[in-house]
């Protein structure tokens, strides 16, 4: 890459609502890209939240939007052409179908290329199919309008290029994530005492945003029959979410509340990833989510679904265990496989680190994001 003079700023946008693996993922990026050539700006839209105070706290430029609903798109869109022309912003970097729908709706000059990053075929996020289709094909209108697409799976490149008018670029940068933050050997399990879990407790765990899509209705279900049989057993559920309430509900419905921790909101999950045992994924929409990237590098033995681009990254049987059908008895008995085997569940967990590190770095990450700005930067 050829260094200039002056880095080119990159207006990285999104609406801040619920912190998750996206919000994690923009933070990322913005604090490792290499400032000789690129000045990140975070624009959070609509809310002042998580991902404004994170951004704040660490020291990195804000220029927030407000929106005082979905529908009031064209004061947000003029509010961030005069956030493109303070900065002479050189490219933007949108996240999500709103900042999507801004970037699109905005007069870019030819010089202001525009990407967006895709993790997930978005129309499984939403519980109405129909509003789900909408939101879907709105999307792509805009992803075919954008200079690049990036995507964070192969399953998910394969499909954008089968599109009868695919995307103008489409670039495949898998999430990444710093092994030297996620050193298992710097935590123990402080958090066990903090939430009344005994030290000798078996923890299953699972940390992200509590929504629908995310599955955990499944996972404490497939934990009540687990508890059946290892009464001793705990589940750690770290996040916050639209859901928190509703599962709380089921957690004491189903009779095993008194085993269930849910930690809301934590700035810093990896506490609660060194206190699990087990890590599961349960989603049952997915792309490739943090959290898995995140107790990957901390060693946990990983049970999942099999969604989105997750087998990208694992591979079953030597890096983590595949629930292979829907629904919480699959993931009931990889649960209690991986507890009878626990030598091969301590070997998956040190498998699923060394990927990280061959494979799943910010550094690794960072680069190929640098390359495509470079890219599209000379075509514009």
């Amino acid at each position: 890459m050829e260094h200039s003079e002056k880095p080119a700023v990159v207006l990285l946008v999104r609406v801040d609502g619920n912190f998750g693996g996206v919000e994690r993922y923009i933070l990322n990026l913005a604090e490792n890209l290499d400032r000789r050539f690129y000045y990140p700006v975070v624009v959070p839209l609509a809310n002042h939240g998580e991902l404004e105070r994170q951004s704040v706290e660490k020291g990195l430029p804000v220029e927030f939007i407000p929106m005082s609903g979905r529908v009031r798109i064209l004061p947000a869109v003029r509010r961030l052409a005069e956030v493109v022309r303070k900065w002479d912003a050189g490219l933007i970097h949108t996240f999500g179908l709103r900042s999507n729908t801004l970037a699109g709706l905005l007069r870019r000059p030819p010089s202001l290329p525009w990407v967006i990053r895709l993790p997930n075929i978005n129309s499984a996020d939403y519980a109405n199919p129909v509003r789900g289709w909408l939101s879907h094909e709105f999307n792509n209108f805009w992803i075919r309008r954008a200079n690049a697409l990036q995507v964070i799976s192969p399953h998910l490149e394969a499909y954008v290029k089968r599109w009868r008018h695919p995307p103008r670029r489409v670039y495949y940068i898998p999430n990444g994530v710093d092994p030297a933050v996620y050193d298992p050997s710097r935590f123990t399990r402080p958090v066990r005492a903090a939430w009344g879990i005994p030290e000798d407790a078996l923890v299953i765990g699972s940390a992200g945003r509590l929504d629908r899509v995310k599955g955990f209705d499944h996972l404490l279900r497939a934990f009540r029959a687990v508890l059946s049989s290892h009464p001793a057993a705990w589940l750690l559920l770290a996040g916050a979410g639209p859901d928190e309430s509703r599962l709380r509900q089921s957690a004491r419905t189903l009779g095993i509340g008194h085993r269930t921790v849910f930690t809301g909101y934590v700035a810093d999950v990896r506490p609660c990833l060194a206190a699990m045992d087990l890590f599961v994924c349960s989603s049952i929409s997915e792309g490739v989510p943090m959290a898995l990237l995140e107790a990957m590098a901390m060693e946990k033995p990983i049970i999942t679904t099999r969604v989105g681009g997750i087998d990208s990254i694992l591979e079953n049987g030597a890096e983590g265990r595949f629930a292979e059908q829907p629904g919480w008895e699959c993931l009931a008995a990889a649960i209690e496989d991986l507890i009878g085997h626990p030598e091969q569940a301590r070997h998956m967990g040190r498998a699923a680190r060394h990927r990280v590190l061959r494979d799943l770095t910010t550094g690794r990450m960072v680069e190929k994001v640098q390359t495509m700005y470079h890219e599209i930067r000379k075509e514009a």
